[in-house]
């Protein structure tokens, strides 16, 4: 028993460790332990070159069947059409199964190839005739698979979008497939004054403003990250608040008045759930809030002796044009059709001023709904 533990060793870790490391084969062997050089796209696409020892030895698709890196990547010798002639090159393998896509760059080209059954072997470029194809073939090609027929319709024309299609043919997955969406959102915002702690001035101390709500509109883009259910996701909204507050003491009575349009840029990561019809989502970042308007006027009447005596209105930004902060919110989306999409959300702002000296910050919660084009 303990020969069989010895042999199934001798055997494994070999294959274990060729099996993590980098190789490339040719007609006759496929060596293993080696140091293969990555040049980027466009070099790996004509030559494979190997360091041995101190040496750099390089390979032709005529040479090298197939090469591959630690990271996965591989590449295979193929011979594809070009123009008028046929040209033997590397295409890199991006995925494997019932169709297998293949990217090839060289000078001045980006193109990719599908192969199905082995049967067929096509080019899928991005245009012909000066039209988009690529999505009309892509839909022909896997007419077999109706779960994929709205990707088809979304895909973009890059590795890591075609690959998560083709990945998701050979499985014939029903998922939500990831796309940039941009439009419209409205909704409202409630704004909220807080004090800063280095305030000494006695009639702001005493100061009580309520919660403002306003109408919030504007343009939204969200974009995937890598074809994946992560997106950034980043807006541009406008909307006006306005607070007041009454002070009456013994000694004065006060006034505050703050008026301003603000501008408000969320920079955010969000996460969807892939689920069908209802995708939940939350998201996290940063905001930057510029107030396009923003005065601020304090009016004060001093009494003494039983003399009122009223003071010039003092004019002076209470809050700063200028304030960042992060975001946080929870929403879901629904799907209208492929492609178009509705969404509800909540979410939470915490905003800083950018100067200490400034008396108050400003935090919001925000109820919208959007939809994109």
């Amino acid at each position: 028993m303990k020969q069989w533990y010895a042999i199934a060793l001798i055997v494994l870790i070999p294959i274990l460790s060729y099996g993590q490391g980098e190789y490339f084969t040719t007609d006759s062997l496929t060596s293993f332990g080696l140091k293969l050089i990555d040049n980027g796209d466009l070099m790996n696409s004509s030559i494979c070159e190997v360091k041995i020892k101190d040496k750099i030895v390089q390979y032709t698709p005529f040479e090298v069947k197939e090469y591959g890196f630690k990271n996965g990547r591989v590449y295979i010798s193929r011979e594809i059409q070009l123009g008028d002639s046929s040209k033997k090159v590397f295409l890199e393998c991006l995925t494997s199964g019932e169709i297998s896509l293949f990217y090839y760059r060289g000078k001045g080209i980006k193109t990719f190839y599908l192969e199905k059954d082995s049967t067929l072997f096509a080019e899928l470029p991005r245009k012909y005739a000066k039209k988009e194809i690529y999505a009309e073939q892509l839909s022909q090609i896997t007419s077999d698979c109706f779960n994929v027929s709205d990707a088809c319709k979304l895909v973009s024309y890059n590795k890591k979008s075609l690959s998560k299609l083709i990945s998701r043919y050979n499985n014939c997955e029903l998922k939500p497939f990831p796309f940039l969406k941009y439009g419209l959102f409205i909704g409202m915002v409630q704004s909220k004054l807080v004090m800063n702690s280095n305030i000494s001035d006695e009639v702001l101390l005493k100061a009580s403003f309520e919660n403002d709500k306003n109408l919030y509109l504007g343009l939204f883009v969200d974009a995937p990250i890598n074809a994946s259910d992560f997106s950034v996701f980043t807006s541009f909204g406008l909307y006006q608040s306005s607070f007041s507050s009454n002070i009456l003491s013994a000694a004065f009575d006060a006034d505050v008045l703050i008026n301003q349009t603000t501008i408000k840029v969320p920079l955010m990561i969000r996460y969807t759930i892939p689920s069908l019809n209802y995708r939940p989502y939350f998201n996290i970042g940063f905001n930057y809030s510029y107030n396009l308007r923003n005065e601020s006027k304090l009016y004060k009447a001093e009494f003494n002796n039983n003399v009122i005596q009223f003071q010039s209105p003092l004019q002076e930004d209470l809050i700063n044009d200028h304030q960042v902060g992060y975001a946080c919110g929870l929403g879901i989306q629904y799907h209208l059709s492929y492609k178009r999409i509705l969404f509800v959300e909540i979410r939470y702002n915490r905003e800083y001023s950018m100067k200490s000296k400034d008396m108050f910050n400003k935090n919001t919660l925000e109820i919208i709904s959007g939809i994109n084009f």
